[in-house]
């Protein structure tokens, strides 16, 4: 976590320097952004490790408040219809600062479903070295490590959720249930996250 925490502090500080965001070297002009489109346009992938993610934004009114658009991260899983399971989504707002970490039902990525366990086990071995924009893969690599207790507090809270569902009729259908799109979400703070490490003796 404390490598994490410097690494994220070189990535400010360079943008401060540069003006420009890690968002920047994703979408380039940013008049050319379109909402819906992945960017990169095929995602990001690290060949070796198997992990990817890529950046979009829904519709507006679709969106929380200040949410500019949201990352979606994967781990390598072989299953029906997929190989990679959803590990968590990251919201920005425009300057690029993180809003909120949260999960999706099934259906939303057309993942292979992983449960809890699994998938905390995926995120400790998160390698998004090799995957392009190599600057955006960094700076993600650093907030999946930064904010590790909320990601695993919304992918427990995921699985509660679903289990209550399940409890009333068929995982397949509550896995499919369009009227179900984010399944637990919590908000973060890069700011806050910084003075809880600082506090911790970490930073």
């Amino acid at each position: 976590m404390q490598a994490a925490l410097q690494t994220t502090l070189g990535h400010l500080q360079a943008s401060a320097r540069s003006g420009r965001g890690v968002l920047a070297d994703l979408l380039g002009r940013a008049e050319a952004f379109a909402e819906w489109e992945h960017y990169p346009p095929r995602d990001a992938l690290d060949a070796r490790s198997g992990y990817r993610f890529y950046y979009h934004a829904h519709a507006a009114q679709q969106r929380v408040r200040d949410e500019h658009g949201h990352f979606h991260v994967f781990a390598p899983s072989r299953g029906a219809g997929a190989d990679y399971a959803h590990l968590f989504a990251l919201s920005l707002d425009a300057r690029g600062m993180p809003l909120r970490v949260f999960t999706t039902n099934r259906w939303v990525t057309a993942e292979h479903w992983r449960d809890a366990a699994w998938t905390l086990r995926a995120l400790r071995r998160l390698d998004l070295s090799g995957a392009r924009p190599r600057r955006v893969a960094s700076w993600l690599q650093g907030m999946a490590c930064l904010f590790a207790p909320q990601i695993q507090a919304v992918v427990l809270e995921r699985d509660r959720r679903i289990a209550g569902r399940a409890a009333q009729r068929p995982l397949e259908r509550v896995l499919e249930d369009r009227r179900s799109h984010i399944v637990s979400q919590c908000a973060v703070d890069l700011a806050e996250q910084f003075e809880f490490l600082q506090a911790a003796g970490i930073a």
